[in-house]
């Protein structure tokens, strides 16, 4: 099973690929294209989402899981590689990269809230207790957040949202995963 897990982190790494490239290339590129705000925002979202999802490997990789549970949670890195690909505008002279997160804003945050949902499916595939602890009030707030994501309209108030769920992602890596060993 050990294998199995090697190729979370290998999705997780080619998933990384685009958040990052679109920064570098923002960075690269800041003298004739301004990136946007927001999409830079989503865009380490992103990759602080991919780094929670390879530490829940490690901390999982231990645990014993049927065929089933695991291609569960294979859907996780998966729906990450498509949240990637969705959120990573054009950094040409000329895009709008607003416009272009904004037209892909609906699948995003869909997907973005299936992804919690699928990780406590998994726990109930698997007949785990459910408990009502700090992982799964964090996972609550990714799903209310996504379907939020969804509603909202106001360029300043999706900036803000972008910066709240940034905010979220990284304290629940730290708050639930601090002492993973990695």
């Amino acid at each position: 099973m050990e294998q199995l897990w090697f190729f979370v982190g290998v999705l997780v790494a080619i998933a990384l690929d685009s958040p990052l490239r679109y920064i570098a290339r923002s960075l690269r590129a800041r003298t004739e294209v301004k990136p946007n705000l927001t999409v830079f925002v989503w865009q380490l979202f992103l990759i602080v989402l991919l780094i929670e999802f390879w530490v829940a490997s490690i901390s999982l990789s231990n645990t014993e899981m049927g065929l089933g549970q695991f291609l569960l949670f294979l859907l996780l890195p998966f729906g990450a590689m498509v949240l990637s690909s969705l959120s990573s505008p054009t950094v040409e002279p000329g895009s709008d990269q607003y416009a272009e997160f904004v037209a892909e804003k609906l699948p995003f945050f869909l997907i973005l809230a299936a992804l919690p949902a699928i990780s406590v499916l998994r726990e109930i595939i698997a007949g785990e207790p459910i408990p009502l602890d700090a992982d799964l009030v964090y996972r609550v707030l990714v799903f209310v957040g996504a379907i939020v994501g969804i509603v909202i309209r106001s360029p300043r108030v999706v900036a803000a949202h972008a910066v709240a769920m940034l905010v979220l992602m990284t304290t629940y890596l730290f708050d639930v995963y601090g002492t993973v060993p990695v």
